[in-house]
């Protein structure tokens, strides 16, 4: 390759925008109910098995489990309750912090993982950020509201 082309094929790759990393990052989730210390194990066993998970801190104490994920996952909270319910314990109001684009989809607000998953906002921002923004937030499921993401924290 001569050095005119390689120096075009350079200047196009710093053109090119690089991919974002967006995803739930920390998700700590109230578990009423999570008294049998063999059962928590199993179910925490499990959510480390999904694929993204860092590491999983369980604290019967408090009744929660504290989950890591690691970077570009594709981890939905959903996936998470959907196997801690596996295991027989109702989810509760489950702390995020979050990367995503604040966005508009049919009319409903929704924090947009760009991961392939959003999470529904209980409330638009009276201005969203453009661009990504890293979010803390607590996030409650209701069957016929499905989850809804209060926002604390935008940065």
């Amino acid at each position: 390759m001569n050095l005119r082309r390689l120096a075009c094929v350079a200047a196009l790759a710093l053109t090119v925008p690089s991919p974002v990393s967006a995803e739930l990052r920390r998700v700590r989730i109230d578990v009423p109910g999570m008294d049998c210390a063999s059962c928590a194990r199993a179910m925490s066993g499990a959510v480390k098995k999904i694929d993204g998970v860092e590491a999983v801190d369980l604290s019967p104490e408090q009744m929660s489990v504290e989950i890591r994920l690691r970077a570009d996952n594709r981890v939905t909270l959903e996936r998470i309750r959907r196997e801690m319910r596996a295991f027989g314990y109702p989810t509760k109001d489950a702390a995020i912090t979050a990367r995503g684009t604040i966005a508009d989809r049919d009319g409903t607000a929704v924090l947009d993982l760009l991961n392939g998953s959003t999470l529904a906002l209980a409330e638009k921002p009276p201005s969203p950020p453009a661009g990504i923004v890293e979010i803390t937030g607590t996030s409650t499921f209701d069957e016929k509201a499905g989850e809804r993401l209060t926002i604390a924290t935008v940065k």
